[in-house]
């Protein structure tokens, strides 16, 4: 099993950059190649006419050097350990296209970035930055919060496999094998998740189905169990193992607290239009996501994901 040995750590100057850096070093491996990284900019300093335009390149570099000065300390401590390490910074207006832009051209294995805790009031203007990092980064993109890792990490699969293309189906197989390598990497526990809905009662019209609500329930279950089943035999796992779990319920209710229940540390989960991600963490979906579950989330895009953002 491949490890993700190709690092892009996005450090952003704030007080979570600490926790960021612990999870850089549990993923370290001898062959371990990592690009510290950060992007920078300040509006006042940009449009500031207290400079000339060679006065205000000479400042915006001055701030570039400072801020590449602090990625040089902890890109030392990487070279002492004998890991091939660098460090980047650049000036962006769009820091989540800053960010894209430096995955394109390192073309890493895995991208680290830290999730800013926000108030919910704020968090659509807060966010932004993140949400659009998200659905912009052709990477798999590991996002961090604040909790640290257990000794064991259980990282878990977010699958469901009643897609209507095959591209999704893909994608369901590449969580699986991404968390299969991560939980690997990391020494941990693979998991996998999923959670499905039956139609409620009074969706329900016809009135044959409503006779047999509670065997039609029991049918939908099964029907879940087999194609779970199905997808994870190859990796020697069954449905009644204790690290797979199927629940029935609302994604954004059942998930946080299934996570919570089994300790997740980090979730995998696909970005695909009309899939898991989009009932998850598209509008009200995202903040009530985010805001409630406490694991880290890695998220996956298909291989046919077109990236939005240009390298230059």
């Amino acid at each position: 099993m491949s490890e993700f040995r190709r690092l892009l750590v996005n450090l952003a100057e704030d007080e979570h950059r600490g926790e960021l850096l612990q999870k850089m070093r549990r993923l370290l491996t001898p062959d371990s190649q990592v690009e510290l990284f950060s992007c920078v900019y300040s509006a006042g300093l940009d449009s500031s006419h207290l400079f000339d335009a060679d006065g205000r390149q000479h400042a915006i570099q001055s701030v570039l050097r400072k801020v590449e000065k602090g990625l040089q300390s902890h890109m030392d401590k990487l070279v002492q350990q004998e890991i091939e390490a660098g460090a980047d910074v650049y000036w962006d207006r769009d820091r989540a296209e800053g960010v894209v832009r430096k995955a394109l051209r390192y073309q890493p294995e895995l991208v680290l970035h830290a999730l800013e805790p926000h108030p919910r009031v704020l968090s659509q203007l807060l966010a932004a930055s993140d949400w659009r990092l998200l659905r912009q980064c052709p990477t798999p993109l590991l996002l961090s919060k604040t909790r640290q890792w257990s000794e064991r990490p259980r990282i878990a699969a977010a699958i469901d496999p009643f897609h209507l293309d095959d591209v999704a189906a893909e994608l369901d197989q590449k969580l699986l094998s991404h968390a299969t390598r991560l939980a690997a990497q990391l020494g941990g526990e693979l998991h996998v998740i999923h959670v499905f809905n039956t139609l409620p009662h009074s969706a329900i019209f016809d009135e044959h189905l409503v006779v047999d609500y509670e065997q039609l329930q029991k049918k939908v279950a099964i029907e879940h169990r087999q194609r779970i089943g199905e997808m994870i035999a190859p990796l020697q796992l069954e449905v009644g193992d204790p690290c797979v779990h199927l629940r029935e319920g609302e994604f954004h209710q059942a998930l946080p607290k299934l996570i919570d229940e089994q300790s997740i540390d980090v979730l995998v989960m696909g970005s695909l239009a009309r899939g898991f991600i989009d009932r998850l963490l598209l509008g009200s979906s995202a903040e009530r996501l985010l805001d409630q579950v406490s694991c880290d989330l890695m998220i996956v895009k298909p291989d046919s994901f077109h990236c939005p953002v240009t390298e230059f």
